[in-house]
Order: C-alpha cells, then structure tokens, then sequence
C-alpha cells in the first residue's frame, strides 16, 4: 500500500499546471451538479409534476446530450479549451437556473434540453484536454484521479444535497418544501459556478489554423477504429441502461426499502468507485488497458447474476457495489484507451462519438428498460444486460487482441 500511495505520489507532481487546474474547477463542478441532479426530480415532484412527466423532462436532456455531443468535437478543433470550460459552465448554469424559474413543462423541456447541451460540451472537451496537457508516463494517472475526483465530488455531493433543504427550513429562509428545494437548487447552480475561477487562470496554446474542410477531414478520420471502439462502447451503453436509472427502484420495490437506506447504499458506493478509479493504473500495469476493460467487464457478470437472483439484501447491497466499483474502474482506462488509439488531431471526434454512443444507447435502452421492468421483472433486464456486457467484452478482444498497426503511438 505505501508504495502503491507512493508511486501516485510521483505521478501527481507530474500533472501539469492546467490539469491541476482543471481538476480543481472539476470538484466544484461535480459537486454542484451532483446537488443539482439529486434535488431536482424531488423539487418536479414537489412543485406537483407527475412521474411520466418528469421521464419526459429527462428524456429532453438527454436529447440535447446526444444530439451535441459532434458539433462539440467540431467546436474543440477551433476555440481553445479554455474558452469552451468557461463559456459551456456559464451557460448551462443560466439554463439550469431557468429550468428551476420556469414553472411550465413546455419551458422546463428547452431549457433542461440547452442545459445538458452546454453540459456535455463541457464533457467532451475533457479527455481531449487531458491528452494535451500530459506525457505518456502520467496519462492513465491523469484520467484516474480525474474519475476518481469525480466520484468523489458526486459523494459530496449526494451528502450536501440531502442536508441543504432542511439547512433552508432549519435556518427559516422559509417553511415550505417546495421552496427550500427550489432555494437549495439555486445554491448548486452558485456551487457549480466556483469552478469557473481556476478554469480562468488555464494557459491558452494558440490553435494551429487548419484550412480543410471540415466534412473532408471528418471523411479522412480513421473509421475503422473509432467503429471498432465505439462498438462494445454502445453494448455496454445498452445495457446499462437497462438497469442503472432504476437501481433505486429496485432495491425499493424488491426489498421495500426507505429512500435514507437507498442514499446510504449510494453513498457507500461512491467510496468504493474511488478506490476503484484510482487502482486503475495499477490494473492497467499489469494486466494492459484492452485486458483491463475486458476482465473487469466480464468479472461484473457474476454480480449482475447475483442482482437477478438473489432475494438476500446483504448480498444484493454487496453485488451492487462490486458491480459499480468494477464497471467504473474502467472508464478512466478506456477513455485512454481510446485517445492513445487515434491521432491527436482525432481525439476530439473519437471523444464526441464515444459520447453520441454511450448517450444514445443509454437513452433508448433507459426508456425500454422501464418497460421491460413493468411488463416482466428486474430479472429480465438484468440477464439482458448481462448479454450485453458479455458481448462488448468479448468485441472488445476480438477487435484489440492486435494493436491495430495503424493505431497512434
């Protein structure tokens, strides 16, 4: 253990002053948005929307994110990143804030779309940002902390956000709910604005000037690998889907538990997809990315067995978080993965599909997976996901058992 917190140590002096920047505007973020996205399904529900309309107002922001996600790639191969951290922030805040002012569904729908629009081009942006502003020897240490920090901010912020209505009531800025949700969501939107400040002191690097057509170069990309990554990136997209939205419903209906006991296990959770994320270059030290992101795929099965099946709650709580530490340990290393694969003047279309990939499947599978849900059981769903993470493993393998001889060293 000392000399696995050693070696981080050595890797981290090794950041960049822009990523330590990034990183640092990254918790405020995270932890804003976290607030953000567990209060606000609660202040709908308060504010009297139903559950149907509430999907619908999902549905709309996940729309906007995956509609976005290629303009953004275009947008990163010609405004700074710097530019687009600041500007994306700023303008997602102003739509979030309008999504909590407006108090008709038509209008909530536009600004939640433009809301994880601008979101998203904040996302795309990151990898891509990483890949410039690091060396080899740091990179996988680099996405991992990055992750890691992430799944921390989000605990956070889970825990802030729990306690900030009742800080509203307790401090008697008013005594209705509705309200203290609604005053409680503007102070995430403030929360989310801190990460500006060291997104602002990031040092530009002048932007070479590229005369060719977009669309041409876009033709030119190395499309026989981004379809390959983007393949097991869209199964296991699917079937998470399928799932993962309705993890609370599940441990709600399966086992009637209180929404308390739900957060708790969420919380717990959280913890353990830290530790994960920063194991992560320890994994790919000895094993290799591909084989990283196969054995952890394939060791999440068993677990999703154990989700479907088993009617013991300890057990389920335990096969929840293991399935969660194992599937997130490897996004940092196959978000590495696939800059290391492609060109530095593709990695920013590679990020946007991989995005466009993820987001769609996530969509289409999370609208069925409520259906699927109803009609049948959460076993059903389970075994569907299980298939599909089972064959993103395996074309994983199959496409990247050879590095491709064309790949970007």
């Amino acid at each position: 253990m000392k000399k696995f917190i050693i070696v981080y140590l050595v890797h981290l002096r090794l950041f960049s002053k822009n990523a330590k920047l990034f990183l640092f505007g990254g918790i405020f973020n995270g932890i804003g948005l976290s607030v953000f996205s567990l209060l606000f399904n609660l202040y709908l529900k308060e504010h009297g929307f139903t559950e149907s309309q509430i999907g619908q107002i999902l549905s709309w922001g996940s729309l906007g994110s995956a509609l976005v996600a290629i303009p953004a790639a275009m947008l990163l191969e010609r405004v700074h990143v710097k530019k687009i951290l600041i500007y994306s922030t700023v303008l997602a805040c102003l739509a979030y804030f309008f999504s909590i002012f407006s108090k008709t569904l038509s209008l909530i729908f536009i600004f939640m779309f433009f809301a994880n629009s601008f979101i998203t081009v904040y996302r795309v942006s990151i990898a891509p940002f990483f890949m410039r502003n690091s060396t080899k020897s740091e990179r996988i240490y680099l996405f991992s902390v990055s992750s890691a920090l992430s799944m921390l901010s989000q605990l956070f912020g889970f825990i802030i956000g729990g306690y900030l209505p009742k800080l509203v009531l307790f401090t008697k800025l008013t005594d209705n709910l509705s309200l203290a949700y609604e005053i409680a969501l503007y102070i995430s939107i403030v929360g989310t604005m801190v990460s500006i400040f060291p997104f602002l002191f990031i040092k530009q690097a002048e932007i070479p000037k590229n005369p060719t057509n977009m669309f041409a170069k876009i033709k030119g990309y190395n499309w026989p690998i981004i379809s390959r990554l983007m393949i097991p990136k869209v199964l296991v997209g699917f079937g998470a889907g399928l799932v993962i939205p309705f993890m609370n419903l599940y441990f709600k209906n399966e086992y009637n538990l209180e929404s308390e006991t739900i957060g708790f296990f969420f919380s717990v959770m959280q913890v353990f997809l830290f530790i994960g994320m920063m194991s992560a270059p320890y994994i790919t030290k000895k094993f290799g990315m591909m084989q990283s992101i196969v054995l952890t795929e394939l060791l999440s099965i068993p677990f999703m067995f154990i989700l479907a099946m088993s009617r013991y709650l300890p057990l389920a709580v335990i096969a929840f978080i293991m399935r969660g530490t194992l599937m997130n340990m490897n996004l940092p290393i196959s978000s590495n993965f696939e800059m290391e694969l492609v060109k530095p003047n593709e990695q920013s279309f590679t990020n946007a599909i991989s995005t466009l990939g993820w987001q769609g499947a996530w969509t289409v599978s999370a609208w069925a997976g409520g259906q699927i849900i109803e009609k049948y059981s959460f076993e059903f769903s389970f075994y569907v996901t299980i298939l599909a993470y089972f064959l993103s493993a395996v074309t994983y393998y199959i496409f990247f058992k050879k590095k491709p001889i064309n790949a970007h060293n």
